[in-house]
């Protein structure tokens, strides 16, 4: 699918900007290393050099957007030896102040792009600093930011690192696991994609794994080992192109459904994904500026999800397909919520209900994943077996008694009247023999042009035989392409044998092949006797076999088990036979 190598191509430009932004990110400069006591009570809010109001933390202070937010308070009293504070800021910058003199400031310089991302701010305290002043200085262009204060905590530095880290733990694994279950999907895509196993799981998967690094970035852990900017690039970015990969996803899942129109919201999500990022690397915009458009673009792409699993439910009510319905019905009302807290609470990142939604979904996903990983291999080993007997029964079937002793007596004549002609009919005979037996050796397939050759002696030894009551007329227009042995000169078999050969006069057969945008194709026509489809179509359902019949069905099923191909057969009596084959230029997807 296009789509989907165009999606592989921008997860791969991701990377390589994280990994650029990466490079020249900023580093918080921890001391690192829980009595841990809340700091939350005694706060003046400061307006104007005033003390305005007494303020208990957390706090949202009605302030202008771009005003300074100062709050007042004064270190305890049982100060600690290496005491130090905490509190986190959420697109703020701040600068804590004991006793009018600076100890702390985020950022402590310019960060890439012009950034200001939430920060957990870990303030150690002077010594002997006990009862003095202290003042914290926040401040935010974003109007939904502004006046914001959360808690703050008190207690020994190192303890506080801890503290937080144990806080925030249980959410940042819940976000890890999610990323994992998609790697896992990815990875069964990856390892059995080539057993036509998987065609749209992939894709499934590099969501998951694209919410897993949304939801890390928001879940408020400590991260060390990436960049202040590196990580809330990734965060944001991670969020603006899932829309990307739902709608590759859905393309590769449902080509048949809404195909042209969810290629179209693909391109689309592309185009507004590259301009969010574009504004926002040129400094033009924030994401913060920019955060109800990419609330929309991902709510609609959502709700576009939810429509199509509604629609491919109406159309084929699977379990599978049900529990995955009910999953994207749980993120859209986990999702609708957060976004409610969000604004209504002016700030208050994704929290439980999200994250909750998406693990079902995630661990519904790679329940499915391993279901279908069973029942493949379950199948591929039964269709492994099914081949290997239809390629024996095939091949045993073409070798017939008779054709070898008519041949043999043929040979045995021309060595007499015309010793050339039974070298070559020799020659033919050897290469068709080795044809049927060559079928034995376990290749699934074979070059067309080796099956052509396997056609030519066949049809040279026939010649021998009838000599001008059967003419064979090649128009090969390619041959490389791949076939499964003993697909094509069975077909020839039967046009002359039951075809041409059936009248008095005899008859032309053709072997052609061609290729068109999507297909290798091959015709085998006579202008033979015909047949009557109908009774054609009763001897393939069981009702009236024979060995023809049955010689037709397995060509069939081997050529769409190997190469997801097709075979028609259209015949008319007094009229002849066309026996069409068409082979997908590209066989590695499932079919739907």
């Amino acid at each position: 699918m296009k789509e989907k190598k165009i999606a592989g191509m921008i997860l791969l430009l991701a990377l390589v900007f994280a990994m650029v932004i990466e490079c020249f990110s900023h580093r918080q400069k921890l001391d690192a290393e829980g009595g841990i006591t809340a700091f939350n009570t005694g706060w003046q809010w400061i307006d104007g050099g005033e003390e305005k109001a007494e303020v208990t933390l957390p706090a949202n202070l009605e302030i202008s957007p771009g005003d300074v937010l100062v709050l007042k308070n004064y270190v305890p009293e049982d100060f600690l030896l290496n005491s130090g504070i905490v509190f986190r800021s959420r697109q703020q910058s701040v600068e804590v102040y004991v006793s009018g003199k600076l100890i702390y400031a985020y950022p402590e310089e310019k960060l890439e792009g012009g950034v200001l991302p939430s920060n957990w701010n870990f303030v150690k305290l002077p010594a002997k600093c006990q009862g003095e002043e202290l003042v914290i200085k926040l401040f935010s262009p974003f109007r939904g930011f502004s006046g914001g204060m959360e808690e703050v905590y008190y207690g020994n530095y190192n303890e506080l690192l801890l503290f937080i880290m144990r806080q925030q733990l249980p959410i940042f694994l819940l976000s890890i696991f999610i990323g994992i279950t998609g790697m896992a999907v990815v990875l069964l895509a990856v390892i059995f994609r080539k057993y036509h196993l998987y065609r749209y799981q992939d894709m499934q998967g590099i969501v998951m794994i694209l919410a897993s690094l949304w939801l890390c970035g928001e879940s408020r852990m400590l991260v060390f080992f990436l960049g202040i900017e590196t990580k809330y690039y990734i965060t944001v970015a991670a969020l603006v192109l899932m829309p990307v990969f739902l709608y590759a996803y859905l393309c590769a899942r449902w080509r048949n459904l809404y195909s042209k129109f969810t290629r179209k919201l693909f391109y689309i999500s592309i185009f507004l994904g590259s301009l969010i990022l574009g504004l926002a690397a040129a400094g033009v915009k924030n994401f913060i500026e920019m955060l109800v458009p990419i609330h929309i673009l991902v709510a609609a792409a959502l709700v576009y999800t939810i429509w199509m699993y509604i629609r491919a439910f109406q159309l084929n009510k699977g379990y599978i397909l049900r529990s995955e319905m009910f999953c994207i019905i749980l993120i859209a009302v986990g999702g609708v919520a957060e976004i409610i807290i969000f604004y209504i609470m002016r700030g208050i990142l994704v929290g439980t209900y999200v994250r909750t939604a998406i693990l079902i979904y995630a661990l519904n996903l790679l329940r499915v994943s391993l279901l279908i990983s069973y029942r493949g291999l379950r199948e591929r080993m039964e269709l492994k077996e099914q081949l290997q007997k239809s390629r024996i029964d095939l091949m045993t079937s073409q070798i017939k008694p008779h054709f070898v002793y008519n041949t043999l007596n043929s040979i045995r004549t021309l060595i007499r009247i015309d010793p050339e002609a039974a070298y070559k009919a020799v020659y033919d005979f050897s290469t068709y023999l080795r044809g049927n037996l060559n079928s034995m050796e376990g290749r699934e397939t074979i070059p067309f042009s080796e099956e052509l050759k396997h056609v030519e002696a066949y049809v040279n030894i026939e010649k021998i035989r009838f000599e001008d009551r059967v003419q064979v007329e090649f128009q090969i227009e390619t041959k490389s392409f791949q076939v499964p042995s003993l697909s094509v000169q069975p077909l020839v078999e039967n046009a002359i044998k039951h075809g041409v050969c059936k009248k008095i006069e005899g008859g032309t057969v053709w072997v052609k092949s061609y290729e068109t945008s999507e297909h290798y194709v091959i015709q085998v026509d006579d202008d033979g006797v015909g047949f009557d489809m109908e009774a054609m179509e009763k001897q393939e359902t069981g009702q009236d076999k024979d060995h023809t019949s049955l010689g037709l069905k397995n060509i069939r099923f081997r050529i769409w088990a190997l190469l997801r191909g097709a075979m028609e057969i259209y015949s008319f009596p007094g009229e002849g036979t066309r026996v069409t084959i068409r082979i997908p230029k590209s066989t590695k997807e499932e079919q739907p």
